[in-house]
């Protein structure tokens, strides 16, 4: 008998379902509701964006004429992770309960490792570091890859396009994710050469996941700025695609650091990376086998052998360098960008 009736039966006799079960159950259908109507309304100001906003505008400013253009990226970029993040925190909240969400965690809770992660998600979000990612940089690495796309496609003499921009754009996300994914792999493996270590390793310094944790990357990364959106330029994807990927992997991002306890089944095994699977990437302990689980989607570490198995929610997660957590991350920044600088100029020598 399902939680929303109105009794239960419990050792062969119906009870009255008791008032903090009606409360639970209220709360979550309060939560479930709240979901259904932030991502309704995230729809359609998609839709009135893609509809009725110009993608260029020309204003006239003190006299003089200006025209701005590719308004729908600007926005999408300055605002997509303010717009995905709740949502992923509500999701979060209705699986988990409250008292294991990272809603309760950040706003109440406050580990010192999550001040560390809401510390960057701020600075970055306030464009006072480079922790844009790949969505602020999608402009860039639009037009470099489309520039690419129209060199190479007149050297062969035919479009150099994965998916043509009439196929569905279901199909279209679903192929230039695997573009995506792969790259990504590659790009998080060479993060975690001997070389540029050093700056992912503040990444991995979180001994605490919560969704924001995704952002917490150090300010000298660059490894995937370009690297992850130019391939999908260069094989022909329409900015709407790119665009749509990006809010794919950056919502995914939050999940697989998020407290749910869950390896979403064949689907974690082999399509996209589940928060446990990505927990075993992070966690402190590699003496029994080496790093692995790198990519978003799981089908590479398989192909590439470094797939790692299964996992939990109770693995410890880290790394064996001393970090002070907290709001205060100065120090730690430059000590991690003076670790990578060195340990070029060591090797060089």
């Amino acid at each position: 008998m399902s939680d929303y009736s109105a009794a239960l039966v419990v050792s062969g006799r119906r009870q009255s379902a008791k008032p903090g079960d009606r409360k639970a159950v209220f709360g979550r259908l309060a939560i479930v509701l709240g979901l259904v109507a932030y991502v309704a309304a995230l729809i359609a100001a998609w839709w009135a964006l893609e509809n009725f906003l110009p993608d260029q505008l020309h204003v006239t400013l003190l006299g003089h004429g200006l025209t701005l253009r590719e308004v729908h990226r600007r926005i999408v970029s300055d605002g997509l992770i303010f717009l995905l993040l709740p949502t992923v925190l509500m999701l979060e909240w209705l699986v988990v309960g409250w008292a294991g969400s990272s809603a309760r965690q950040l706003l109440f809770a406050r580990k010192a490792s999550n001040k560390t992660d809401l510390a960057i998600f701020l600075m970055g979000q306030g464009h006072l570091t480079d922790l844009a990612g790949p969505i602020l940089t999608l402009g860039a690495s639009m037009l470099t890859g489309a520039w690419i796309h129209d060199r190479l496609s007149t050297a062969l003499g035919f479009p150099l396009t994965l998916v043509p921009a009439s196929m569905p754009m279901p199909l279209q996300i679903a192929a230039y994710f695997a573009v995506y994914s792969f790259f990504d792999y590659w790009t998080h493996r060479l993060d975690h050469t001997r070389y540029f270590w050093p700056l992912h390793r503040y990444h991995h310094a979180a001994d605490d996941f919560c969704v924001v944790t995704a952002t917490r990357q150090h300010p000298a990364a660059f490894t995937g700025i370009f690297f992850l959106n130019i391939p999908m330029a260069i094989l022909g994807a329409s900015p709407a695609a790119m665009i749509y990927v990006n809010v794919l992997v950056i919502t995914l991002g939050f999940v697989i650091h998020s407290r749910i306890d869950s390896n979403f089944g064949w689907i974690g095994r082999w399509i996209i990376q589940s928060p446990n699977h990505h927990r075993l990437h992070h966690v402190l302990d590699i003496s029994e086998q080496p790093t692995g689980h790198f990519a978003m989607a799981p089908v590479w570490d398989h192909l590439f052998g470094t797939w790692r198995g299964e996992a939990d929610q109770t693995l410890v997660i880290g790394v064996d360098t001393a970090y002070r957590q907290g709001f205060w991350i100065v120090p730690d920044l430059a000590r991690d960008y003076w670790h990578f600088w060195k340990g070029w100029f060591q090797r060089a020598a």
